[in-house]
């Protein structure tokens, strides 16, 4: 059996698919170590993992100006400084020793370099599409295009995207593998342009962890290139309601889920203020989840129902539909469940998802939080109340992914790779 690291950083939707494969890595029998951000320690303890801390609390760094300003779509801020960067590179080192493979998330790409210095395989795992392809653009995959320019552009979208993200940390990155790891610096364009080539590494093997009914392979991705399926903790089990909450779902209309998970409005009481009044317009119930937001409402009406959090794997099916930001795992959830969604997208891939959702005709629009208004929210949850074929899609995309298990599909994945380099 071997040594394997997990290696991410962010939110709970990026920590707990990492979970999920954890899990079932230690049931084959491998030694797992979770290396994640700090304020995941008491989480990873409840799921029994062996846990490494990473430097970053992001609930604080989302919440900061420049956060802010980030989720409100100013891409040019500079989120991570240099300080904590080289703080969250050399700890990944130390909780990485010894492993035999390393998986890593997108938020955690020098997972590369690390495997690199200590000549192990590595996998990137991902919940959103980033291999390159010729049918859509980075981030665009809602968009299938088929024209030969419209395909080459598609492809340079991943290269531009690769190098631009290699440039803002790229001196920094060099250091590292020079200083910490003692390996060559990487050429001003960035890995894909480099002479000699690390063998577990070239191609990198990356696995899509989504559901094929809800985005598609495409016909141009490699042996590297892997579509697993969704990766989901079960968390339900461990979840006892209060007396209070089991009350208010039992009762009359089914309530709506209110919550945006890790994403801070700049408002969050006018935004709450927006979502009760379109509720209101329409005479629907909902449970209103704070988050790391802490959206929340004064004085509220017995018809919504407050909590900090819900494990999504209980509450989800006994809601009418869920009113979210379209994160990754967000939107994975409903579709687990069934349920219909209305996507109040903040920034990066949450507003890909929400058309991704009305493609699916599992949603009836999309609203950026930042022109929402109660009047445009109120005409989407009548949809939903009204027109049963939301409903009724959801179901039919719920029976199919309930027929897949992606954490099974990235462990074979895994253990195939532990193979090759044995072989090798």
């Amino acid at each position: 059996m071997a040594q394997i690291t997990l290696l991410t950083v962010g939110s709970r939707g990026d920590i707990q698919p990492f979970c999920a494969i954890a899990h079932a890595l230690i049931q084959r029998g491998h030694t797992v170590t979770l290396a994640a951000s700090f304020n995941f320690a008491n989480f990873a303890a409840q799921q029994h993992i062996p846990f490494a801390p990473i430097a970053g609390d992001f609930k604080q760094i989302l919440g900061s100006p420049a956060g802010i300003d980030l989720l409100e779509g100013d891409t040019s801020v500079t989120l991570i400084e240099d300080d904590l960067l080289w703080q969250q590179l050399t700890e990944s080192w130390e909780a990485c020793q010894g492993c035999d493979l390393l998986i890593f998330s997108p938020l955690s790409l020098w997972g590369y370099h690390i495997a690199e210095a200590l000549k192990v395989p590595a996998i990137l795992a991902t919940a959103v599409p980033v291999a390159a392809t010729a049918e859509f653009p980075f981030l665009q995959f809602t968009k299938r295009t088929q024209s030969r320019l419209s395909g080459l552009l598609n492809q340079l979208s991943y290269r531009l995207v690769s190098t631009l993200g290699w440039r803002r940390s790229a001196n920094l990155i060099n250091r590292f593998r020079t200083e910490a790891l003692h390996l060559r610096k990487l050429p001003w364009p960035g890995a894909l342009y480099r002479k000699e080539k690390p063998p577990f590494l070239s191609p990198l093997p990356l696995v899509h962890c989504y559901s094929e009914s809800v985005i598609p392979p495409a016909a141009d991705w490699g042996s590297s290139v892997h579509q697993a399926g969704y990766c989901f903790l079960e968390t339900a089990k461990s979840f006892s309601p209060s007396p209070a909450l089991k009350a208010f779902l039992e009762k009359s209309p089914q309530p709506f889920y209110i919550g945006f998970g890790s994403m801070i409005a700049r408002n969050p009481k006018q935004l709450a203020k927006t979502i009760l009044s379109a509720l209101a317009d329409t005479g629907q119930r909902a449970i209103l989840c704070s988050g790391w937001g802490n959206i929340q409402q004064e004085d509220l009406s017995d018809s919504v129902y407050l909590l900090e959090k819900v494990p999504h794997d209980w509450l989800f099916p006994q809601v009418a539909g869920a009113i979210h930001h379209g994160g990754a795992g967000t939107t994975a959830a409903t579709l687990k469940a069934g349920i219909p969604s209305i996507v109040i997208p903040f920034f990066a891939d949450q507003p890909i998802w929400g058309k991704r959702l009305e493609q699916l005709g599992v949603s009836p629009a999309t609203h950026p939080q930042s022109a929402l208004s109660s009047e445009v929210l109120a005409r989407s949850i009548r949809a939903i109340v009204t027109d049963d074929s939301y409903r009724a899609q959801a179901k039919a995309i719920q029976t199919k992914i309930q027929a897949e298990n992606g954490v099974a599909r990235v462990v074979a994945i895994a253990e195939s790779y532990l193979v090759t380099a044995v072989d090798a």
